[in-house]
C-alpha cells in the first residue's frame, strides 16, 4: 500500500519529532512545522491524507488551520491540544475533525488514532472512486499504460492534481500532455468547473490575446458585442494554454501580471475583472534554452515551472504499446462501427520495435488507418500498418529506365508516394509530416500543389484520397 503524507503543525520540536517518529516507521511520509501560517501554506499547495493540528499556535489559530484542514479533499484531520476546556473540544469535534487528543498523551494510543486517522482518509478516498465508477463519472481521462514510467506519472498527476499551483508539463510533441492536463483537472477540487485548453500556437499574435483576454463591445470595428476570453471562461476551473513557448513576448508580459495580481481587464474596458482559474501550461520546446535565447521571459518561465511535469517518448516505455494498441482498437471498433480486430503478431512485434517519433499519437493514428483499411475483418495484420512501422521501403513498380525524362518520372512518383505514406502515418498532419520527411512546412505545402496531392484527406464523397493516390490512381 502507498505511504501516506502527514502534515503536523506543532510549535514544539519534541512533540513534532514524536509524532513523526509514529508515522515515519509504518513508511509514511511526514511533513512538519512549528508555524500556523507555514501549515496553511503547505495546505494549499500540497495534499495531505492526514493533518495532526496542535490548537495552541503563536502566529494563527489552531481552529482555524484545523478548520482549513477539514475544508481539503479526503484530508482527515486530528487535533492536539493541551487544553482540557470542553468547549474547545466540542467546538472542534462540530467542525468535522476525527479526533481530539488531549496532552499530555501516550504514544501508543497516538500512534494507533493516528493510523485509524490514515485508514479513514483511504476508506474514504475508495468510496469515492467506487462511487465515480458505478455512476459511470469515473474523474480524468483514460489514461493507459503499464510501465514502471506509466504508473509513477500517474501517481504524480493525482499528487499534484488537489494543489492550486501552476504545473509546466513538457515533453515531445504526441505525448499527451493535454490529457495529462485534462486528469489533474479532473482529479483536482476544481474538477466540477471548466477545463479550458487554448493552442497557442495555432491563434495568430493577433488575435491570441483577444481570445486570452476577451472584449467589450466597442473595442474595435468589428466588436459588436461583449465576449468573454479564456481567461473569464476558465472561472473556477482549469485554463490549459498548450505550446505555451510560442506565446509572443508581448503577451508574455501581459500573461505574467495576470499570474501574479490574479486579475485582468477585458480589451476597450476600463473594469478589472477577477481570475480564479488554476493554470496548467505546456510546451514540447526547452523553455529554458528559449529563455537564454530571449525567446522567453525568465521571470514568466519561473512563475509557470512551480510544479513541473516531464513526458517521455514513447520509444522510453515500449511496455505500453501493446496496452495502448489494445485500447485503440476498442476505441476504433466503436467508433468505426467494426469488429473488434486481434493483433496478428508479427504486427505487435512491429509496433513493439518501431520508434514512434510522432510517439503516442503516431501509434493512434497507425492503428486507426489499420481497423478501417485493413483486408482482414478478423485480425490487424502487418502489412496494415504504415510502411515504416512495418519496416517495408515504400516502392512503386517501374518499368526500364533508359532515357532521362523517364528518371524524372520515377522521382516524381517516388516522391509523391513517400509524401502519401508519411500524410497517413501522421494523421494527414502537415506539420509533422513535414517534420518527418526534414521539409518546412510551407514548403511541403507548395510541394503537394506541384504534385497535385489534396490538401484534406477526404473527397467530397467521403472517400479517402491516399488509398485511391496509393492505389496508382490520378488524382
Amino acid at each position: 500500500m502507498n505511504p501516506a503524507r502527514a502534515l503536523l503543525v506543532d510549535d514544539d520540536p519534541t512533540i513534532l519529532d514524536v509524532v513523526g517518529t509514529l508515522l515515519s516507521r509504518h513508511g509514511h511520509e511526514v511533513v512538519g512545522t512549528g508555524s500556523g501560517l507555514r501549515g496553511a501554506q503547505f495546505l494549499r499547495s500540497e495534499h495531505f491524507d492526514l493533518a495532526v493540528v496542535d490548537l495552541m499556535l503563536p502566529d494563527l489559530s489552531g481552529l482555524e488551520l484545523a478548520r482549513q484542514a477539514v475544508g481539503k479533499p479526503d484530508t482527515v484531520v486530528v487535533v492536539l491540544s493541551g487544553s482540557t476546556s470542553v468547549e474547545t473540544a466540542l467546538q472542534a469535534m462540530k467542525m468535522g475533525i476525527y479526533d481530539y487528543v488531549p496532552k499530555p498523551f501516550r504514544a501508543e494510543e497516538l500512534e494507533h488514532t493516528l493510523l485509524r486517522a490514515i485508514e479513514k482518509s483511504r476508506l474514504n478516498q475508495e468510496n469515492k472512486r467506487l462511487r465515480e465508477q458505478i455512476q459511470g463519472q469515473a474523474p480524468g481521462p483514460q489514461m493507459v499504460g503499464r510501465s514502471a514510467a506509466w504508473q509513477n506519472l500517474q501517481a504524480l498527476l493525482r499528487r499534484v492534481a488537489p494543489s492550486p499551483s501552476t504545473v509546466l508539463i513538457t515533453g515531445p510533441s504526441g505525448t499527451g500532455k493535454e490529457l495529462a492536463a485534462k486528469a489533474i483537472h479532473q482529479w483536482s477540487p476544481r474538477a466540477q468547473g471548466p477545463f479550458v485548453p487554448i493552442h497557442c500556437g495555432a491563434i495568430p499574435e493577433t488575435l491570441l490575446e483577444d481570445e486570452l483576454f476577451g472584449h467589450v463591445r466597442g473595442a474595435y470595428t468589428d466588436a459588436r458585442t461583449d465576449r468573454p476570453g479564456r481567461f473569464q471562461q476558465a472561472e473556477g476551473g482549469t485554463l490549459f494554454l498548450d505550446e505555451i513557448g510560442t506565446m509572443p513576448l508581448s503577451l508574455q508580459v501581459k500573461l505574467l501580471r495576470v499570474i501574479q495580481e490574479r486579475e485582468f481587464t477585458p480589451l476597450g474596458s476600463a473594469r478589472t475583472v477577477k481570475a480564479d482559474f488554476r493554470l496548467v501550461a505546456a510546451a514540447n520546446e526547452d523553455l529554458g534554452r528559449l529563455v537564454a535565447q530571449k525567446r522567453f521571459r525568465e521571470d514568466l518561465y519561473y512563475r509557470l515551472n512551480v510544479i513541473p511535469i516531464q513526458l517521455h517518448p514513447l520509444k522510453e516505455h515500449p511496455d505500453d504499446i501493446p496496452v495502448l494498441v489494445a485500447h485503440f482498437l476498442r476505441k476504433f471498433a466503436r467508433e468505426l462501427a467494426l469488429p473488434l480486430k486481434q493483433v496478428e503478431p508479427a504486427a505487435l512485434q512491429a509496433m513493439e520495435t518501431y520508434g514512434w517519433p510522432g510517439n503516442v499519437r503516431e501509434l493512434e493514428n497507425a492503428v486507426e488507418r489499420a481497423m478501417a483499411l485493413g483486408s482482414d475483418p478478423e485480425r490487424l495484420l502487418l502489412q496494415d500498418l504504415p510502411a515504416p512501422v512495418a519496416g517495408v521501403v515504400p516502392s512503386v513498380a517501374f518499368p526500364s529506365l533508359p532515357q532521362h525524362r523517364d528518371l524524372v518520372r520515377f522521382l516524381t512518383d517516388l516522391e509523391r508516394h513517400l509524401i502519401l505514406e508519411a500524410l497517413q502515418a501522421t494523421g494527414w498532419n502537415k506539420s509533422e509530416t513535414a517534420r518527418r520527411l526534414g521539409l518546412r512546412r510551407t514548403t511541403l505545402l507548395h510541394r503537394l500543389h506541384a504534385l497535385a496531392i489534396p490538401l484534406d484527406p477526404l473527397d467530397e464523397t467521403g472517400r479517402p484520397h491516399a488509398s485511391a493516390l496509393l492505389a496508382g490512381e490520378t488524382p
